[in-house]
């Protein structure tokens, strides 16, 4: 199978020794390694401060590793500047944000033609790629709405199609479901997991483990470092719930408690 992501050996610090009175520097990465394949629905999870968001900072090319490389479609993306940076965020990546950060001023159908008409799309497939995108993701009764005319739901679903309208390479989510209820956030992560049955490939950074079982895949990143992994592979994904739930806990949590029983057999609906 195609590898669409591949995280060599990425370390990232912040600060510079000497600079401070004890040379201190924060080690966010170390030395993590990983790949992801095409048509993957992998999250990453780890406690706050794990590293997490830095690592998606770096696969988003918002942010630089300190060492090691990150190759995206067999790209080296730390290799990329100027012109060619843009080109690539703006034909190989999707981003969803945990605020959909839609442009107020623009319509659903608007903001989520944006993403095409930045990429050039020729005008005459516009309307027939935003309508199947939203017949997609359940939102063609909101295309004529504005953003403060909807649900958080509904405008984070928009945003799902703004991110994948254009089929990127990789679709990076960052806590897509934190500003969400729980009936919108299930409707959105059954949304994303219907887009990757379709062959996307996702990558969301999550710290909740109900949100996580939607993936087929999870990586745990502890004090910066890979802590370990699971794969669903066929499981319901109530026994996956459990198994995500274990292993959090076996962490040391990340920023939830093991629920009660009734709790996991809600979740697990």
């Amino acid at each position: 199978m195609q590898t669409v992501v591949e995280v060599r050996n990425v370390g990232k610090r912040y600060g510079i020794e000497g600079r401070k009175r004890d040379g201190s520097v924060t080690q966010a990465l170390d030395h993590v390694s990983f790949a992801v394949a095409a048509g993957e629905f992998t999250g990453i999870m780890g406690p706050s401060g794990s590293g997490k968001s830095t690592l998606l900072n770096c696969l988003a090319t918002i942010d630089a590793p300190t060492s090691g490389s990150i190759h995206i479609g067999g790209r080296d993306v730390g290799s990329l500047a100027g012109k060619e940076l843009a080109r690539f965020r703006r034909e190989e990546l999707g981003f969803i944000f945990q605020d959909s950060n839609l442009l107020d001023t623009l319509t659903a159908y608007e903001n989520i033609a944006l993403a095409l008409t930045i990429r050039k799309t020729p005008a005459r497939e516009i309307d027939a790629r935003v309508q199947e995108a939203a017949s997609t993701l359940g939102i063609s009764d909101v295309l004529q709405k504005h953003p403060y005319q909807m649900s958080g739901g509904q405008k984070q679903r928009v945003a799902a199609a703004r991110a994948t309208v254009g089929r990127p390479r990789l679709v990076l989510a960052d806590e897509p479901t934190g500003a969400l209820d729980s009936k919108s956030a299930k409707q959105l992560l059954e949304s994303l997991a219907y887009l990757n049955s379709r062959g996307s490939t996702i990558l969301m950074v999550t710290h909740d483990s109900f949100s996580a079982s939607y993936c087929n895949r999870i990586i745990f990143i502890k004090d910066g470092g890979l802590y370990g992994e699971l794969r669903r592979s066929g499981a319901d994904r109530g026994v996956f719930y459990r198994k995500i739930v274990e292993m959090v806990s076996h962490m040391g949590g990340a920023g939830e408690d093991a629920p009660a029983e009734g709790e996991v057999a809600r979740h697990a609906c």
